[in-house]
């Protein structure tokens, strides 16, 4: 079982060195701020460049602010390992839906996620995922809730990462501290829950 999780996750790590060559714009091995800027742009989120200079500072352990490939490598463990919904995941969820994108049209489809998601959690954890993702009404072709746009999917896994941590020990325990998750996470808990993206 465990040998059958390091190969699934060796399959993700070969196609994160593929996405990482897309959105690298230079051939230096370095995804800039610039490149990372385009990336969203491509995208369609305009993003403002002090928000992606924060998204690279997230994973930039070297402090060069760019992401190298070990960078990406250990961003991308450790947002595959948490169960806490606390591990900076904005430049993750990047490159999740451009890993997911496979055709590259700025849509996911609930194929193109389906073999991904399966050989990551199994059958049951994988449907569950899917309906995080794509809602109730998913289909598995056509546009008709089969695909979705990335901004949706950045609501989809910004819930999902709430919901993550509110369910940890951790989220919990402030949780009961503040005395509703509501009064804890202010307003975009309902901004979550009722779909829209601040």
């Amino acid at each position: 079982m465990v040998a059958a999780e390091l190969q699934k996750l060796d399959d993700e790590i070969e196609e994160l060195q593929i996405k990482l060559r897309t959105i690298e714009a230079e051939s230096d091995g370095l995804i800039s701020v610039q490149d990372l800027m385009e990336a969203l742009k491509t995208l369609g989120k305009k993003t403002p460049r002090k928000d992606v200079e924060d998204m690279i500072w997230e994973v930039d352990e070297d402090l060069d602010c760019c992401v190298n490939w070990e960078e990406m490598l250990l961003m991308f463990q450790r947002n595959i390992r948490d169960r806490t919904g606390l591990e900076p995941s904005q430049l993750f969820n990047v490159v999740q839906f451009m890993i997911f994108d496979q055709d590259e049209n700025g849509l996911v489809s609930v194929d193109e996620t389906m073999n991904m998601l399966y050989a990551r959690y199994g059958r049951v954890r994988m449907e569950a995922k899917l309906k995080e993702l794509f809602g109730d009404d998913m289909r598995e072709t056509g546009t008709q809730g089969g695909e979705i746009d990335f901004l949706t999917y950045l609501r989809a896994v910004e819930k999902t990462q709430l919901m993550t941590f509110l369910n940890s020990a951790h989220g919990k325990a402030q949780v009961a501290k503040a005395g509703s998750a509501r009064k804890l996470m202010g307003a975009s808990l309902g901004d979550l829950e009722k779909g829209s993206h601040h």
